[in-house]
Formats: C-alpha cells, sequence, structure tokens
C-alpha cells in the first residue's frame, strides 16, 4: 500500500509540474518520490502489525453479532446493495444463457439471427426443466435421480439423446437464473418492509416479509464500514508515523550516497545554483585579491 502511495504520489507531482518543466523547472521532486517508492518496494518491510490485524478481526466479528437494523437509512441502503448485487450477477447470468441457448425469439425475428445445432438442443432441454420450476418455484438447486430421469426420457420421446451431466450443466444457468429473479423479487419487495419489520418482534422472526437477505447485506455493509474506519484510524494514529520513519531511514541512506544524490537533484534549477555558487567564489576571490592589493598600496 505505501509504495502505491509513493509511486501515486510522483505521478501527481509529475502531472502537476509539466507546466513548470517546459519553463525549465526540474520536477525532481516527483523523481525523488518514484525513486523512493521502488527502493521501499525492493525492500519488502513495512507490514501490518499483528495487534492491529488481531484487533480489526475482534471488530469485525462484534458487528457481525448485531441482527437489528434500527436506522431506515441504512435499511435503504442495504436494500440498494442487495439488489446491485443480484442485478449484477443476473446480468452475468443472462450473457451466460444467450450463450448456451442463442439468441431469443425477438432478436430471431427482428436481428435476424439464427441458434446453432447445439443451442437448439440446449434449448429443448431447458423446456423441460422450465416445467420443473413452474411446478415448483421453491425447488432446491439440485435435480434428483428421478427429475433427471423424466427429463431424459421426455427428450428421447421428443428424437433427443442426452445424458443426465448435459442434462446438470443445462440446469445450473437456469437454475441461476430462477434464484436470482426470486432474490430480486424479495429486494422489490423490502424496499417498502422497514415499518412492518420495526413494527412486529424482530427477535423472534414473525415479520411476515422474508427480510433475512436483507439483513445480510446490512451486517456486510456494516462490516466494511467499521472496517474502512477502522483502517483510517490505524494508518492516522499508527502506520503514517512508522511509514514516515521508513522514508526517512532511506532518504538519510540517499544523502550519503554521492552518485544517487547526483541522479536525483538534476535540471536547470539545480545548475542554475552551481553556477550562482561558482560565481560566489569567484567574487568572493576577486574581493580577497582586492583587498590585499589596497594594503600593498
Amino acid at each position: 500500500m505505501s509504495t502505491m502511495v509513493l509511486k501515486e504520489s510522483g505521478k501527481a507531482v509529475t502531472t502537476h509540474n509539466t507546466s513548470s518543466e517546459k519553463n525549465g523547472q526540474a520536477s525532481y521532486l516527483a523523481i525523488l518520490i518514484v525513486q523512493l517508492g521502488d527502493r521501499y518496494s525492493q525492500r519488502h518491510r513495512y507490514t501490518w502489525e499483528d495487534k492491529a490485524i488481531d484487533m480489526l478481526r475482534v471488530i469485525q466479528l462484534n458487528t457481525l453479532e448485531d441482527r437489528i437494523v434500527t436506522d431506515k437509512g441504512e435499511w435503504d441502503q442495504a436494500v440498494r446493495f442487495f439488489e446491485a448485487s443480484v442485478k449484477e450477477k443476473l446480468n452475468l447470468t443472462e450473457n451466460t444463457m444467450a450463450e448456451m441457448f442463442g439468441p431469443s425469439a425477438w432478436q430471431r425475428w427482428t436481428q435476424w439471427k439464427y441458434a446453432t445445432d447445439e443451442q437448439q438442443k440446449r434449448r429443448n432441454v431447458k423446456g423441460e426443466l422450465d416445467k420443473i420450476l413452474v411446478s415448483d418455484s421453491k425447488h432446491p438447486p439440485t435435480l434428483s435421480y428421478d427429475e433427471l430421469t423424466t427429463v431424459r426420457k421426455n427428450l428421447q420421446r421428443a428424437g433427443l439423446e442426452v445424458d443426465t451431466e448435459y442434462i446438470r450443466e443445462t440446469w445450473y444457468p437456469v437454475y441461476r437464473r430462477h434464484f436470482l429473479q426470486q432474490a430480486l423479487l424479495r429486494a422489490y419487495d423490502g424496499r417498502k418492509a422497514y415499518y412492518l419489520y420495526v413494527t412486529q418482534n424482530r427477535d423472534r422472526g414473525d415479520c411476515t416479509l422474508n427480510v433475512n437477505d436483507i439483513i445480510l447485506f446490512w451486517r456486510i455493509q456494516q462490516v466494511m464500514k467499521v472496517t474502512t474506519n477502522a483502517l483510517r484510524q490505524q494508518v492516522i494514529n499508527r502506520e503514517a508515523r512508522r511509514l514516515d520513519k521508513e522514508i526517512k531511514a532511506v532518504l538519510d541512506e540517499y544523502s550519503e550516497d554521492e552518485d544517487k544524490k547526483i541522479q536525483l537533484l538534476t535540471g536547470k534549477r539545480v545548475s542554475l545554483a552551481e553556477e550562482l555558487l561558482r560565481v560566489r567564489k569567484i567574487q568572493e576571490r576577486l574581493e580577497e585579491f582586492i583587498n590585499a592589493l589596497n594594503k600593498e598600496k
């Protein structure tokens, strides 16, 4: 993390000093920061303290123990988090199914797309699997042996030979989409379920709506919040000071390396300073020479 911060800082300084470089000013500060980042990453000596990790684990576990949502705003955030997560997985599943089963009827009519023989075969299997989900909306995630046998025999009557593994491969995305659609409906119902959740006995689970998903995502969100706050405090209070000591140690090493100082401290600013130093020395010599002449006279 510290190495990335140093490198990003170097890039930021370089970008900020682009116009200055055109005017003859060297961005030696950016070069120095990047060099520090590279040197620091090679050492691999910066690590989080074990005590901080253990403390963070305790905070997370204590947060997970809380199962009661007491704020409407946090409830709404959890619902949006739940809904966004389900929609993301549902879109991925829809894309997988589009590749597996080919274009829909609307796409075939409007976009002149056609399904391959393999995709048509998958469609036939999907038709039999859809019947199972229609008859049992709360079907478990796996097919029983009897269901596999029934599907295979129905396809045989239609002149299609498939094995059970082929049916299972088709079943996974079909059931996944069905499961995610049911979860999305629960997310929609949860938008207005907070007051019902509050007024009924939450500890005994007497709420008529299934809000377990929302509570789970609320708990995940709370863990993320306390983890972020704990890490921020850790960085501010302790890790920043540790990092500062490490950087000072690297700078001390560079201060004793003449080649490194020559490599880093370059540019028109440095050249001008060196020229001024030489001019000042010449002026001092001239003043000494003039004073010596005046004394002889």
